[in-house]
């Protein structure tokens, strides 16, 4: 089932489905069937998506066009890579702030990060934890 249909099924049933922070809320608690019950458990993450960005859209914001987010994700490729993070950071908040899901900008950024970035970084980390390895041995 997918997390649509979920909804409107719960719907005609006459039970309500709403986000609470990281959680799922049926009204009237009880009245849910126990195999819709452990789908909706199933489909959370979906769920809750959908959920919020109903709710973002339902408020006055929209999530982005893909002219949008393929603009963003373009600003990230073509950066320097020591750049490339604050682009990433930047395109994530605008992103979040539009409703998206986490697991959608994640899957839709991350890819952009150009590997000399994701390289610097992990050369970074390792002069880092070597210097701090170097410091506590230091009298």
């Amino acid at each position: 089932m997918t997390p649509r249909a979920m909804v409107d099924t719960l719907q005609r049933l006459g039970i309500e489905m709403r986000v609470s922070g990281d959680s799922l809320v049926l009204s009237p608690p009880g009245k849910t069937p126990p195999d819709l019950l452990a789908e909706a458990k199933r489909l959370k993450p979906e769920l809750l998506a959908l959920l919020r960005s109903e709710t973002a859209n339902e408020n006055g914001t929209a999530l982005l066009s893909m002219s949008e987010i393929i603009a963003l994700v373009a600003a990230i490729a073509a950066a320097d890579p020591i750049a490339a993070p604050d682009r990433v950071r930047e395109a994530a908040c605008r992103m979040r702030r539009a409703g998206h899901c986490r697991a959608e900008i994640a899957a839709t950024l991350l890819p952009a990060v150009p590997l000399a970035t994701i390289a610097m970084a992990a050369r970074l980390a390792l002069e880092d934890g070597w210097t701090d390895a170097e410091a506590e041995r230091a009298p």
